[in-house]
């Protein structure tokens, strides 16, 4: 997911704190932090390897977090401090807000226009529960639906025409940056579209409690369809349950639903029998706050929960955020030894007479699956992205043989890998063989295609774009596709 940076970004690392510690390792994560992830590791690339070992490692002495989100949130606000320091909204108007704002006003208008338009200020009752009750609960069953379905790991399917889009392209127009992370989106969607849910039932509910507040409103019920009293009066009772026993006055007794069956035609209303229609209030109030507002608000709570959830799994699946976090975490070790006294394991720079010493980190539960000999005769810790730490496992695949690919990969501990590292020959075409042979690794969450390049010699633009397109087909959870890069001496 390449993106842009967005300003000048030091070329130097010098070191800066941030102010406090504790309430950045609480802060939750916001989508810009994707972004400006994304736009640091670019820089990154242009920086020499000893020069980000040198910076990371100084980060990760002053880190005090535990966890990996913590150690990586500390990461950039102490790579580029500037950035987290301007709000979302600097570059303009916050187009979220002003959706929040015209979702209050439309629920304010929604139920203001219902109880003005009404003929003789007579509400029907079931018009009103279809509009502000069925239609609403039509809505949250979709969102509950999506949200099932992101639980499971799948990217429902969007509609072509969404209003969420204009926002998103307003507060990152780059859209590259947005085309990798689907139910990162879905979620953000479905949480904007939980609070603008929940503000159109508080714009209503203000208005219903406003207005007859002012002018006289009754409520009655009637229909061309058959209805009888008894289907009403189960319909009522069945709306009612929840409060029926803390708020008796919000019911509906046989008696009131007999009086305020109105047919138009046939019907005169006395001065008493409309007193006592206005006993229907209460009973809409507490359906609207109940059936309403309150399970949007739950939706609201448990798309934003998934939301960061989904949003800390992205930032830490992000391509080179294991580099990252490994360079942070390699202890630092001075010794006065020589270049020759130096294990073979372990990578040296000269530091002022001194050596420091940099062994290697595994990472834990990954797996590097070379495929015909990508690496040659190279060891796989000669390329940058794979110079600070390697997968803990390691297999080859031979160039053909399918019978002995297959055994090599049914051999595989599967239940202790959910990363998995694909190395190929980035300058061949993918082959489909390669895609049905990977199928036994579905339960891999995470692939990464790592691009061998010819020595001394780029990868051409058409090749790498074969590969993302290959890469969308493969049976995982999360693909990316990564260029690999020979380490350059200094």
């Amino acid at each position: 997911m390449p993106v842009p940076v967005q300003g000048e970004l030091p070329v130097s690392y010098t070191s800066v704190q941030p102010a406090n510690t504790e309430d950045m390792a609480i802060a939750s994560p916001d989508i810009s932090d994707l972004y400006h992830l994304a736009g640091q590791l670019q820089h990154d690339r242009d920086l020499p390897l000893d020069q980000l070992r040198q910076r990371d490692r100084e980060i990760g002495q002053g880190c005090g977090g535990k966890g990996d989100w913590q150690r990586l949130r500390y990461w950039l606000h102490a790579v580029d401090p500037e950035a987290h320091h301007q709000p979302a909204w600097a570059g303009g108007a916050n187009p979220a807000i002003l959706l929040n704002v015209l979702a209050l006003i439309a629920g304010f208008g929604a139920m203001a226009g219902l109880l003005l338009g009404s003929t003789q200020a007579l509400v029907n009752v079931l018009f009103w529960l279809l509009l502000f009750v069925g239609l609403q609960w039509l809505l949250m069953a979709g969102s509950l639906l999506a949200l099932l379905q992101l639980l499971r790991g799948r990217v429902p399917p969007a509609s072509p025409v969404q209003p969420m889009r204009w926002v998103l392209r307003r507060r990152w127009p780059d859209s590259r940056a947005l085309r990798e992370a689907q139910p990162l989106l879905r979620l953000l969607f479905l949480r904007h579209g939980q609070t603008v849910g929940a503000l159109f039932a508080a714009g209503a509910a203000v208005a219903f409690i406003v207005l007859p507040a002012v002018d006289n409103y009754v409520f009655v019920w009637g229909s061309t369809y058959p209805l009888s009293d008894q289907f009403m009066q189960w319909l009522v009772n069945s709306l009612a349950r929840p409060w029926r026993e803390l708020l008796p006055g919000a019911t509906i007794d046989p008696e009131l639903l007999r009086a305020s069956r109105y047919h138009a035609a046939l019907q005169v209303l006395d001065a008493q029998r409309l007193e006592r229609m206005r006993g229907w209030w209460g009973f809409l109030l507490l359906c609207l706050l109940v059936y309403s507002l309150l399970p949007r608000v739950c939706l609201y709570a448990l798309s934003r929960w998934l939301y960061r959830r989904q949003l800390i799994a992205s930032l830490l699946g992000y391509p080179g955020v294991e580099r990252v976090l490994a360079r942070m975490q390699a202890p630092l070790v001075a010794t006065g030894g020589t270049a020759d006294a130096m294990p073979p394991a372990a990578e040296s720079t000269d530091s002022g007479g001194l050596r420091d010493e940099v062994p290697r980190a595994a990472w834990p539960r990954a797996l590097l699956l070379e495929v015909a000999g990508a690496f040659g005769e190279r060891a796989p810790a000669s390329y940058e992205e794979l110079a600070d730490g390697q997968p803990a496992q390691s297999a080859s695949l031979a160039s053909g043989d399918l019978a002995a690919d297959q055994r090599t990969l049914a051999a595989l501990p599967l239940q202790d890998i959910d990363r998995l590292y694909l190395a190929v020959k980035g300058w061949e075409p993918p082959v489909a063989e390669l895609s049905d042979l990977l199928e036994p690794l579905s339960a891999v969450s995470r692939c990464s295609i790592l691009l061998v390049p010819l020595p001394g010699r780029p990868l051409p633009h058409r090749k790498v774009e074969d590969w993302r397109l290959f890469a969308r087909g493969l049976p995982f959870e999360g693909v990316d596709v990564q260029l690999l890069n020979p380490v350059v001496a200094a």
